[in-house]
């Protein structure tokens, strides 16, 4: 996998919660982009979309298709590798590799969940920020696309490239 090479996020950081379930409070996007969001992630082969079972508030689950034979077992839990909350709210909580949920951190797009880092949740788990134009969806669309390319990844390495949009 490519690395990700962000640049800086204009605004701080939004106002979050501070525990689970983890939800974003401000800075959020508009309705038409969290559609355009949710319409695009139906798109997407050997993704199911569902209800999360790991969000406590409701929201969108993004799971791989049983015809993903191969999972990375550090990129999900029971198949779903993020979910998107619905809206106002409109973060994204996703597995990543380390390398990438660091750069979204560092530049500014997203955070750890706070219970990472603890046995409660994996490291690797964060929120990706509410998406508020066409250019930040374009991003939020590339992320969501290698946290799946993660989750799909076999355990040596080699990823799965069979997801066509």
């Amino acid at each position: 996998m490519n690395e990700l090479n962000l640049s800086n996020r204009e605004d701080s950081a939004p106002l979050t919660t501070s525990t689970s379930p983890h939800k974003q409070l401000s800075q959020n996007g508009a309705y038409h982009i969290h559609h355009q969001l949710m319409l695009w992630t139906n798109t997407i082969r050997l993704i199911e979309i569902k209800p999360s079972i790991i969000s406590k508030s409701g929201a969108t689950g993004l799971f791989l298709s049983e015809n993903v034979k191969t999972v990375n077992p550090h990129a999900v839990i029971h198949r779903e590798f993020g979910h998107i909350h619905p809206y106002p709210d409109g973060s994204l909580h996703l597995f990543l590799p380390m390398t990438d949920a660091k750069e979204i951190v560092l530049k500014g797009w997203g955070e750890y969940h706070p219970l990472a880092f603890r046995k409660e949740v994996p490291s690797n788990f964060i929120m990706l920020y509410s998406p508020r134009s066409e250019g930040e969806l374009s991003l939020v669309k590339e992320i969501v696309l290698r946290s799946y390319s993660f989750a799909a990844a076999s355990i040596n390495g080699k990823e799965n490239t069979d997801v066509n949009i």
